[in-house]
C-alpha cells in the first residue's frame, strides 16, 4: 500500500505524533510519504520522503492562497497516485475532500486530533456539505469523537477511534552526577520539589498563564516547589511579567525548546497540564511514560488518559486555584504520588504503545484497499 500523507504542519502534538507513527510502522505494511505546507526543521528528523509544497508565488491572501494550493494538488494527482491520502489540519481535509470529488483520490482517510476549538461556522458548513466524500475520519479519542459526529453529521460508521500513542521509552537514567548536572542548569537546588509543563505557550488553549497563576497557591502550602515551564512562544514575557507580578519570578524557570526533554521530565514530581481544549495530549502520554503523576485538566480526552486517585489527578479547566491545590497534594504525599507515576508508566505500556498504534492504522489502511 501506498498512504500521501498531506499536513498544514509537522510541529505540534498532532505533527510529533505522525513522525512518530511512521517510525513505528512496519515498512512492510505499508509506504509512505509526507507532504507539508510548512518546511520541515533540523529539529524533526523525517523516517520517510517528504516534500514541502512551494508558496504561492503572488499574493498569500485568502481565497487566493487556498486556490493556489487546490491547484497545485490536482496537478500533482493527475500525474502521480496518491495511493491513499491521508489529510490533517482542515485545509488539508477540504483539499482532499475537492480532490475526491473530481476522481483525482480515491481513497481518502482524515484525522481528528482536537475538539475543532479554533473552527467556527465557515468550517463546520464546508466540512457538512462535504461529509459523504472521506472514507474513514480517525479520532484519537472518544471525546474528540463524540464532537465529530455531532457538528459534523458523519455517520458513526465511518468514524473510527484510534487513540494517539508513544515510542516506548528507555528505562530512567541512574547517572545521578548527569541529573544533579542539569538540576543545577536549571537552578534547581537539591531540596527544591519540580513541577513542570511542556507546551506550546503561542496557543492560547494550552492555559500556559494558568499555570503561572497557579503557583501562588503551590508555594503557599508547598514552600520549596519551583517550576518550569518548557517550551518557546511568543507570549514568553508576558508569562515572565505576570510571574513578577505575582511575586514568583524566582521560581519558575523558562528553559526555551529542550531536545532533551525526555531528561526534563526525570526530574518532574509532578506534570501539569493546564489546558482549555485537548485532543489526546501527547505531553501527558510523555510525562507517564517517564513515571511522572500527573494533574491534568477535564478537557477533550485527558480523562481517557489519567486516572484520578490512580495515576494522577483531573481539575477543572480555568481554575489555577484548584490546580495549584491538585499539586500540591501530589507534592505533599511523596510516597503515593511515585506510586501512582509507576501505575502511570505500566498504563502507558499496556494500552499506548506507539507499535500497536501503527498496527491499528495499518488495519484501516488494508480495509479500504
Amino acid at each position: 500500500m501506498r498512504v500521501t500523507y498531506l499536513v498544514s504542519d509537522l510541529g505540534g502534538g498532532a505533527g510529533h505524533h505522525l513522525l512518530d507513527l511512521l517510525r513505528s510502522r512496519d515498512p512492510g505494511l505499508w509506504d509512505a510519504q509526507v507532504l507539508s505546507e510548512v518546511a520541515s526543521t533540523s529539529r524533526m528528523s523525517l523516517p520517510v520522503p517528504h516534500e514541502h509544497l512551494p508558496e504561492p508565488t503572488g499574493t498569500r491572501s485568502y481565497p487566493l492562497r487556498q486556490i493556489f494550493r487546490y491547484r497545485q494538488l490536482a496537478a500533482r494527482f493527475r500525474q502521480s497516485d496518491p495511493g491513499i491520502l491521508h489529510t490533517y489540519f482542515f485545509w488539508s481535509v477540504l483539499y482532499g475532500r475537492l480532490l475526491k470529488a473530481r476522481g483525482l483520490v480515491a481513497r481518502l482517510v482524515e484525522n481528528r486530533d482536537d475538539l475543532g476549538f479554533n473552527w467556527g461556522r465557515h468550517e463546520y458548513a464546508w466540512l457538512a456539505a462535504t461529509r459523504h466524500l472521506p472514507d474513514r475520519v480517525i479520532c484519537v479519542c472518544e471525546a474528540v469523537r463524540a464532537v465529530v459526529v455531532e457538528r459534523e453529521g458523519l455517520s458513526e460508521g465511518k468514524v473510527r477511534v484510534i487513540r494517539n500513542g508513544i515510542i516506548p521509552g528507555s528505562a530512567r537514567h541512574d547517572d545521578a552526577a548527569a541529573r544533579q548536572s542539569l538540576r543545577s542548569e536549571l537552578g534547581l537546588g537539591p531540596a527544591d520539589r519540580v513541577v513542570g509543563m511542556v507546551a506550546n505557550f503561542d496557543r492560547p488553549v494550552k492555559g500556559a498563564a494558568d499555570f503561572v497563576e497557579m503557583i501562588p497557591h503551590v508555594v503557599r502550602r508547598v514552600p520549596t516547589a519551583r517550576f518550569l515551564l518548557v517550551g518557546e512562544g511568543r507570549s514568553t514575557p508576558a508569562l515572565r511579567a505576570r510571574a513578577q507580578e505575582l511575586g514568583v519570578a524566582e521560581r519558575l524557570s523558562f528553559t526555551g525548546f529542550r531536545a532533551d526533554v525526555e531528561r526534563i521530565y526525570e526530574l518532574m514530581d509532578a506534570s501539569v497540564l493546564t489546558s482549555h481544549s485537548e485532543g489526546l495530549s501527547i505531553t501527558i502520554l510523555e510525562s507517564m511514560r517517564a513515571g511522572v503523576p500527573v494533574v491534568a485538566t477535564d478537557v477533550g480526552g485527558n480523562r481517557e488518559l489519567v486516572l484520578p486517585g490512580k495515576t494522577g489527578l483531573i481539575v477543572p479547566p480555568r481554575r489555577p486555584d484548584l490546580a495549584g491545590s491538585a499539586v500540591a497534594e501530589l507534592l505533599l504525599h511523596p510516597a503515593r504520588s511515585r506510586g501512582w507515576g509507576r501505575e502511570a508508566q505500566a498504563r502507558v505500556r499496556r494500552s499506548f504503545d506507539m507499535r500497536t498504534v501503527a498496527a491499528a492504522y495499518g488495519s484501516l489502511y488494508r480495509e479500504l484497499t
